[in-house]
């Protein structure tokens, strides 16, 4: 079972109250705040022209993503990195826990790792605080 804070509570709070979207799950970094909601809310959460995400860095000072959440470890990769082709997710089993191997495009690299790479560390931790599992990126050159 998870143990919430006062601080995880206002943060999930102050969240809802913006978008009327409770979030499954948030990591907080220095500069982003990245929040997972249900994927049928994804768009609620996110507002019009992002109207919603602009209010939330007023609230929180931070930047904020919002991504969907999966119920399993490759629906979630898939859904967290949404806007990268994956040529292939593979799952193996590395003493006794669960490793994702993902294969992407050599040019989608600095996508998937993100910003000081808070993309790739913000999907570690989700998948360790979800299903115990950790991620490890393959890039692939493109064919000329």
């Amino acid at each position: 079972m998870v143990e919430l804070t006062n601080d995880d509570l206002s943060i999930f709070s102050s969240f809802e109250n913006v978008t009327h979207v409770m979030p499954s799950d948030y990591i907080a970094t220095e500069t982003s705040i990245i929040f997972l909601v249900s994927q049928d809310s994804l768009g609620r959460a996110i507002g019009k022209k992002a109207v919603n995400i602009e209010k939330l860095r007023q609230v929180f000072r931070k930047r904020v993503i919002i991504a969907p959440d999966g119920s399993d470890p490759e629906g979630f990769v898939r859904a967290f990195f949404g806007n990268i082709t994956i040529h292939g997710i593979e799952i193996r089993d590395v003493m006794g826990e669960p490793a994702i191997m993902m294969t992407i495009d050599e040019k989608d690299r600095g996508i998937a790792i993100g910003r000081e790479g808070e993309r790739i560390k913000a999907a570690k931790a989700f998948l360790m605080k979800k299903f115990k599992a950790t991620i490890h990126l393959r890039t692939r050159r493109a064919a000329f």
